[in-house]
């Protein structure tokens, strides 16, 4: 408020006053991170008017209510009634003004002193004194633009690429052929093409080397290591679950170094949960590979599976991804 009373007196003089003072917030959250400055209200005098004697200095004026107090005191004081002891005394006008008012012959009647609680200056002074005593009854409005912050996203595991390495071994297992698509796929991005391609379970394709045992399992490994390509095997459970406790125990058998389960997103989610659930108890899970993403309008089911995603109708997928 120091400052602004110097700067109210350099850029009005002496006789400007401050007769309101108000703080202003801007922005922030809460009352955190805003900015704050003052807001004056000046009067000036009127051109060519002299300061009575008696009227306060601005410079000498105090901030804030007590200083807006005494003025209304000072202003009680004035309400003398005319003739008595310490009455105000009026002030006189200039001699012109008065031989112009008044007709030739007729003596100068003296002015009534005027009421000071009629005059502009003491209604102005109540006026700011509400202001600056009166308290808000509504709640103050939220800042604009504020916006609560936005929930965290779920943690998207990352799936684990397929082993390519020489003599590596990676089964998928899967209902009907998805698995054998995505052996197919992944062997041809691996550039091993059928010859890293295998197949076990329920699965007898013409054009693919089955190896549904342990035995068979060694000899691909020892030709993936001669020709420095990895076997992808593809392990069959048929259309339905009828014998999967028997599927599940061969698979922990064959001891593949990554192990894949292929699902169609276009079956029921509790269908496929059961199975996935039965090759999890038996063995550990790698990833997923899900087909048939164009063929159903609620691909995002087998999310419900929680595993990785790490290939996406016969190519892999973006890491890290949810259908």
């Amino acid at each position: 408020m120091d400052d602004l009373k110097a700067r109210v007196l350099a850029e009005h003089g002496p006789r400007a006053r401050i007769i309101a003072a108000e703080k202003v917030t801007v922005g922030g959250i809460g009352g955190f991170l805003a900015r704050h400055h003052y807001e004056v209200t000046v009067e000036l005098p009127a051109r060519g008017r002299r300061r009575a004697p008696g009227e306060p200095d601005a410079r000498r004026e105090a901030a804030g209510i007590a200083a807006l107090l005494d003025r209304a005191e000072q202003a009680e004081g004035l309400l003398q009634v005319p003739g008595s002891a310490g009455a105000a005394r009026p002030a006189a006008l200039p001699a012109s003004t008065a031989r112009a008012a008044l007709p030739t012959g007729q003596a100068a009647v003296p002015a009534r002193a005027a009421v000071s609680t009629g005059s502009p200056a003491f209604a102005e002074l109540m006026d700011t004194l509400t202001f600056s005593t009166e308290t808000p009854d509504a709640p103050l409005p939220e800042p604009a633009g504020f916006l609560p912050p936005p929930e965290p996203l779920p943690r998207v595991p990352v799936a684990p690429k397929p082993l390519h390495g020489a003599g590596d071994l990676v089964i998928v297992v899967g209902l009907g052929t998805d698995p054998l698509e995505v052996c197919r796929s992944m062997s041809r991005a691996a550039g091993a093409g059928a010859s890293g391609v295998r197949a076990a379970g329920l699965l007898a394709p013409d054009d693919v080397v089955r190896a549904g045992d342990r035995r068979a399992v060694a000899a691909a490994r020892a030709a993936g290591v001669m020709g420095g390509y990895g076997i992808f095997l593809a392990y069959g459970l048929g259309r339905g679950v009828t014998e999967l406790a028997r599927h599940t125990t061969l698979l922990a058998a064959l001891a593949a170094d990554q192990l894949w389960v292929a699902v169609d997103a276009g079956r029921k989610e509790e269908d496929t949960a059961a199975w996935v659930g039965a090759v999890r108890a038996a063995a550990v899970v790698e990833a997923l590979a899900v087909e048939g993403l164009e063929a159903t309008a609620t691909p995002q089911t087998v999310n419900s599976l929680r595993l990785p995603i790490g290939w996406l109708d016969g190519s892999p997928a973006p890491a890290p991804v949810l259908a």
